[in-house]
């Protein structure tokens, strides 16, 4: 338990170390997300820290993607890109939470899908935001299908939708790849799981405009691990 302990140190702080020089994160979002992967590699071990790992670089990556395009449509990521502290806790906490509930509990195949699905919705969340905008101008609000500016709250576009959707898929597949995940039906689910969690966040974007990008981050992972969560316990 010790060794597997001072292991994710050691691989949590040279993971944030890097990303934070590459300039994915912030000084406190490398804290942050320190916080994070300690914790996570606590409970699920190197494995459980891939798919995290995925969902950062991946999500960095997306960020990065047309950054001037979407800086001149007001829809860019502020400071550069970095995320802080704020965005990596809102994004992560239900997640650690699965985690911790997976070692602690008997039933660790069910908390480790709802563990990927939460960080599968917030990956799909991720890319829906970074490439809609880039090829659509003219989204539409999710609860009336209106036109509205690129950037506001709850609109979605087919491309921003087509890239969640791959993000979630990807998310699920490398989860059974890794083995947390029994079985490809298991990882279909857990796909599903995800998307409905980032239509979930659009959802609470449109209906809860005033509530904050991180309450409604949370919201979305949220809803993700609780479908995945059932539809694994269901099969």
């Amino acid at each position: 338990m010790f060794g597997e302990l001072f292991a994710g140190l050691l691989v949590t702080a040279f993971f944030a170390g890097m990303a934070y020089a590459l300039g994915m994160i912030s000084t406190s979002g490398a804290v942050g997300g320190f916080v994070v992967g300690v914790l996570v590699y606590a409970s699920l071990g190197w494995r459980g820290f891939a798919v995290l790992a995925l969902f950062v670089v991946g999500g960095s990556a997306l960020t990065r993607v047309g950054y001037r395009v979407k800086q001149i449509r007001g829809t860019a990521e502020g400071r550069g890109g970095r995320r802080g502290a704020r965005n990596a806790f809102a994004n992560s906490v239900v997640a650690v939470v699965c985690a911790g509930l997976a070692a602690a509990t008997s039933r660790q195949e069910l908390f480790a899908a709802a563990f990927v699905a939460s960080l599968g919705a917030a990956f799909a969340d991720t890319a829906a935001s970074e490439v809609g905008p880039l090829f659509s101008a003219t989204p539409r609000r999710i609860t009336t299908l209106e036109r509205v500016p690129a950037g506001t709250d709850g609109a979605v576009s087919l491309p921003g939708t087509l890239a969640g959707a791959g993000a979630a898929l990807l998310t699920a597949a490398f989860g059974l790849s890794l083995g947390l995940l029994g079985s490809p039906s298991e990882a279909a689910g857990v796909a599903l799981a995800s998307f409905a969690g980032m239509l979930a966040d659009s959802l609470v974007g449109a209906t809860l405009p005033g509530l904050g990008n991180e309450l409604t981050n949370v919201a979305c992972t949220l809803v993700g691990a609780l479908v995945g969560l059932s539809l694994v316990a269901a099969g």
